[in-house]
């Protein structure tokens, strides 16, 4: 038996959405529209995240991939100033490089398959990171 991950209301198995407070249950498939694609396409490219995190009265799954795209876009941020700190050790700046890149690319193509997949998941090893809350 699944539980609402935000008030602790029992879940029914096949729910989408909490009955009592209307909270995405991680992993259900969501039916959207095309737009709704498009906005949690958006939320995994970079600055581009700020657009669906913005627009007033999205959808619970759009709001939900904004989130997890604005955490991803400033967790970017961070690892892209610590490369800049390093970038005096030539080595290390590369290796560091190629790594925060090939991560960006990684996570953000994770996000977008699973938006175009409709399914509402965190990002692995890094979704349990919350710098900007629901």
């Amino acid at each position: 038996m699944a539980f609402c991950s935000k008030c602790g209301s029992q879940l029914n198995d096949g729910d989408k959405v909490c009955g009592n407070c209307g909270t995405p249950v991680p992993g259900a498939a969501h039916s959207g529209s095309s737009n709704d694609t498009l906005m949690g396409i958006l939320a995994y490219l970079g600055i581009l995240a700020l657009v669906p995190y913005l627009v007033k009265d999205q959808p619970a799954f759009v709001h939900a991939h904004a989130v997890r795209g604005m955490n991803l876009f400033l967790l970017e941020v961070i690892a892209w100033v610590a490369v800049g700190i390093f970038s005096w050790v030539p080595v290390l700046d590369g290796i560091l490089s190629s790594v925060v890149g090939v991560a960006s690319f990684v996570f953000s193509l994770i996000g977008i398959i699973n938006v175009a997949n409709h399914e509402d998941k965190d990002l692995p090893l890094i979704g349990s990171v919350r710098l900007i809350k629901n």
